[in-house]
This record gives structure tokens, C-alpha cells and sequence, in this order.
């Protein structure tokens, strides 16, 4: 057996277990499940376009070619040859203190899988001696191995784009088609823990949101996805990160198209969750909200200022590293201000602030609204009572003093604007909401998602 073999290496790289139902859920007051099936199929549909999607399609492919070539070479092993395979390594596990059992349980989704893996192994190293004449006890490389892949798969007229494939097809070798859930299998059965947690919780919340959806009798037409790529046109047009590339460029560059977009589930999931928060939340309860409380309304989703600032590090009892009491740095950015009048403030902040990250922008922290988390109240309080440009008097906080100016500002939006930004928030709301009301319980009790050891 060669120690480097891509498919047996990646198939046991990370415990699984074997139960069918991963996780436990409340859907509409009732107990549901999360089955291996619905995890696999999201993350083939998600991970298929990515390096580890398209090294699972070749793997898949790498097997189909491997057990023909194996038949037809008369070199494929028997079940007694895989089984002898298996009980030496189980020899080699109790001699080393293992017990091969628990070994076998947690490495793969079943014994079944288990022996097709080890009889894929033992095919492709005959193979391999068979095609470079190899003696039986002349070792075959992982470099010999890769380069027999490549060449059996070349030749094998094999397909794994994702845009040349038929819906629900992961590869095709030859005239033979691979499913899309058995690359799920593949991926789900090498993934990390927390990976597994991931998908099981976007499964939960894509079918809490879909379940929602038709209690409300609420369906996406044709319509509501050409509006929704066209929004992301507009969007990706006017975002000055990506210097008005256009959608479909954006798109390629990982992998998809305008046509995979319509199809992913989450990205019809986000139609359908808009369309419950104008369900939920209609104008005109917005408009309520916002002539009861317009001040809150404001704070929450109003107008935003571009902030400066510089920051001074401070404690009460100073120490080793921070050696500046509150005293001392509002003293220390009294001085700060003075030579802002002469040299600027962005050439004083890239000296003096100790907003490490922020240096280079010239103490720019960016946007902010006046209910901010970011940045201390008393700051954002100040900023939103300044004129622009305007250099602060210092602002005590709670690990340290600032001096700030108001680089830009946004007027106050109209009514009209506050509902269709106040609806996103409370979309949001009801997005996070949705996972804490499903209560999702994994089946293994005694090991907790890594979301929830973090």
C-alpha cells in the first residue's frame, strides 16, 4: 500500500460518524432532522466550484476509471483480498493500542465505504505496477501515482465543469454520470467538525426560512430573481472596491455564472426572506415605528458621518505597556490638536494615533452611524454634533482619549428611505432569530459544534 494515495489519505483524514441524523430541530413546533443526505447536497452544491469540489470530482472520477481499468486488466481485488487488507491494518492498530473498531466507526460513514476505498487503493497500486513494470515488492511513489491519475484521466474523457454538466451531476466519465450527492458523501466524510456544524446550521436555516415562506403562501417567480441579479448589478456597478467590474466578471472569478446564481438555494433563500420582511414588516408598521421613536429610528439606520480620529491609549493605574494615565493623554492630545492646525490632520494622525490599523489612513475609521458599536458613544455623539472638519476637544473613553474630525457626511434620510433601510435591519433581525428559535441539537452529545466551543 503506497502511504501517499490521495483517495484512501483523504477519506480517512477526519472522524465522521456514522448515524444518518446529524442534528435535531424545531420546525413549526415540531422535532425535524438534519440527515446526512441534506448536508452532503449543500455542500456539493456550495463546494463543487471550489479547489476541494474539484479535487472531489476528480477523486470520483479517478475511482470510476480505476475500478474499469482494474476489471479489464483482470488486477481488481477480491472481497477476501480487501478483507485481508483490512485485518492486517487492524493487527498493526492493536499492536500500537488502538482498537480497530472505534477506528473503523469514526473514519468513514460505513463499513461498506470503508472496504470500497481500501479495494480503490489496493486497484490503482497494481495498476500502476502493471503499467510501469513494476516487481510486486518495488514500492509505487505518491509522484507515480498522481502522474498514472493524470494520465487515466486524460484519457478517460472526464468532465467535472459544473456548467457543461447536467443539473445534479458532479462529473462524467466517459458516458457514465457522477451524482452530485455521492461528491456531497465525499465531502461531508472529510470535512473538519466545525465545517459539518456550518452546513448542518445553513440547512436548518434555509429550510426555517423556506417553511416560512409557504405558511405565507409567499414563491419566487421568474421575476423576483431577474430583479434580485439586476440589484446585484447595480450593486457590484457602484461598489468602488471592485472598481465597477461587472457582475458576471465577479462571478467567474469564482467559479459561477448568472445562471448557478438562480440556481443556489441560498441566494433564493435571500429573495424569500425578503419578500417575508415586507410580509412582516409592511410600511405601514414601519412608518409607525419610525414617527414614534424618530430620534431612535435616526440613531439605528439614519444618516452616517465618516469619522477621524486620533487615539491615545490611557489607564488609571498605568503600567509596563501602557504608561499614559487618562490625565496625561487628554494633555498629550491638547498638544495634538495644536499641531493639527499647522500639518493637517491626516499627517498628525498617520504619526500619532494609536489605532494601529488606521495609521496608514490617516486615522480614517471609516462610516459610522450614530448608534455605532465600534466606536465609543462619547465619540459618536460628538462627531454627530460637529460641523465638518471641525478637530474635536479630547473625548475621554474607557481605554483612552481621542481627538476627532468629521471627514464626510450623509444628509438625513427621507421617510421613504428610512422604511427601505429600517426593513433591512429587522430582516436581519429575523434572519438571526431564526436559528436560536430552531434550537439545533446535534446527535453526538458529547461533542458540541466548534460555533458553540467558540
Amino acid at each position: 500500500m503506497f502511504a501517499t494515495a490521495p483517495l484512501l489519505v483523504l477519506c480517512l483524514a477526519v472522524p465522521q460518524e456514522p448515524t444518518d441524523v446529524l442534528a435535531t430541530y424545531r420546525l413549526n413546533g415540531k422535532e425535524a432532522t438534519v440527515t446526512r443526505t441534506d448536508v452532503a447536497l449543500e455542500m456539493a452544491f456550495h463546494l463543487r466550484r471550489d479547489d476541494r469540489g474539484r479535487q472531489g470530482c476528480d477523486m470520483l472520477a479517478d475511482a470510476l476509471l480505476t475500478r474499469a481499468a482494474a476489471k479489464a486488466n483482470r488486477v481488481a481485488p477480491t472481497t477476501a483480498e480487501v478483507q485481508a487488507f483490512w485485518d492486517q491494518l487492524k493487527q498493526q492498530l492493536i499492536a500500537a493500542g488502538r482498537n480497530p473498531e472505534e477506528f473503523a466507526a469514526v473514519r468513514n460513514t460505513g463499513e461498506k465505504q470503508w472496504l470500497k476505498d481500501i479495494s480503490v487503493q489496493i486497484a490503482q497500486e497494481r495498476l500502476v505496477r502493471l503499467e510501469l513494470g513494476l516487481a510486486d515488492d518495488e514500492k509505487v511513489s505518491g509522484e507515480m501515482l498522481k502522474l498514472w491519475l493524470r494520465e487515466t484521466r486524460e484519457k478517460g474523457d472526464v468532465e467535472t465543469d459544473p456548467d457543461k454538466l447536467p443539473i445534479g451531476t458532479a462529473a462524467r466519465v466517459g458516458e457514465q454520470n457522477i451524482a452530485l450527492i455521492d461528491l456531497g458523501f465525499l465531502l461531508l466524510r472529510t470535512s473538519e467538525d466545525f465545517e459539518r456544524d456550518r452546513f448542518v446550521r445553513q440547512v436548518v436555516y434555509l429550510e426555517s426560512i423556506e417553511a416560512m415562506a409557504r405558511a405565507r403562501s409567499l414563491r419566487i417567480t421568474d421575476m423576483d430573481l431577474d430583479r434580485a441579479i439586476e440589484e446585484r448589478r447595480e450593486q457590484a456597478k457602484a461598489d468602488p472596491k471592485r472598481g465597477g467590474v461587472p457582475l458576471e466578471q465577479i462571478l467567474k472569478a469564482i467559479g459561477m455564472t448568472v445562471d448557478s446564481l438562480r440556481q443556489l438555494r441560498g441566494f433564493r433563500s435571500q429573495i424569500l426572506l425578503d419578500k417575508l420582511a415586507k410580509t412582516e414588516f409592511p410600511d405601514e408598521s414601519l412608518l409607525t415605528e419610525i414617527k414614534a421613536d424618530r430620534e431612535a429610528v435616526m440613531a439605528e439606520v439614519g444618516p452616517r458621518r465618516r469619522i477621524g480620529a486620533i487615539f491615545l491609549r490611557a489607564l488609571e493605574n498605568p503600567n509596563a505597556i501602557i504608561t499614559r494615565d487618562f490625565d496625561q493623554a487628554m494633555e498629550d492630545l491638547v498638544e495634538i490638536r495644536a499641531r493639527i492646525a499647522k500639518d493637517g490632520f491626516a499627517a498628525t494622525a498617520s504619526i500619532e494615533t494609536e489605532l494601529g490599523d488606521t495609521k496608514r489612513k490617516g486615522g480614517d475609521v471609516g462610516w459610522h452611524r450614530q448608534s455605532s458599536p465600534e466606536l465609543p458613544k462619547a465619540v459618536l455623539d460628538a462627531a454627530f454634533a460637529m460641523k465638518m472638519t471641525e478637530v474635536s476637544m479630547p473625548i475621554r473613553a474607557k481605554d483612552g482619549c481621542y481627538v476627532i474630525t468629521v471627514l464626510d457626511r450623509e444628509p438625513a434620510p427621507q421617510d421613504e428611505e428610512l422604511v427601505r433601510r429600517l426593513r433591512i435591519v429587522r430582516a436581519e433581525q429575523l434572519s438571526a432569530g431564526i436559528l436560536k428559535d430552531a434550537d439545533v441539537k446535534f446527535t453526538n452529545a458529547d461533542q458540541s459544534s466548534a460555533e458553540e466551543k467558540k
